[in-house]
């Protein structure tokens, strides 16, 4: 979020949207109970739990490109810096 405010151009895949700290306790018969207790935000008040970053330039490798060793993403991320000179 740090480098969104700062007006950054985001590429990649979504993210889980599972963040923020992690609390544990045991209830009695042995459960154990873990939630988040910190609410995390998008700059413009929208919550980011359970829907993730979203980037602004989405790219999904494949599995044929990453066992060739290719980078979709760094490439995406170099074309598009590259377009804005």
């Amino acid at each position: 979020m740090r480098f969104r405010m700062l007006g950054a151009t985001l590429v990649g895949t979504p993210t889980a949207g599972a963040n923020g700290n992690g609390a544990r306790f045991s209830l009695p018969g042995e459960i154990t109970v873990c939630y988040s207790g910190l609410g995390f935000y998008y700059p413009n008040g929208d919550q980011m739990q359970r829907k993730g970053i979203i980037p602004d330039i989405e790219v999904y490798p494949t599995m044929e490109d990453i066992m060739a060793g290719k980078d979709e993403v760094l490439e995406a991320a170099i074309a598009y810096f590259n377009s804005n000179d």
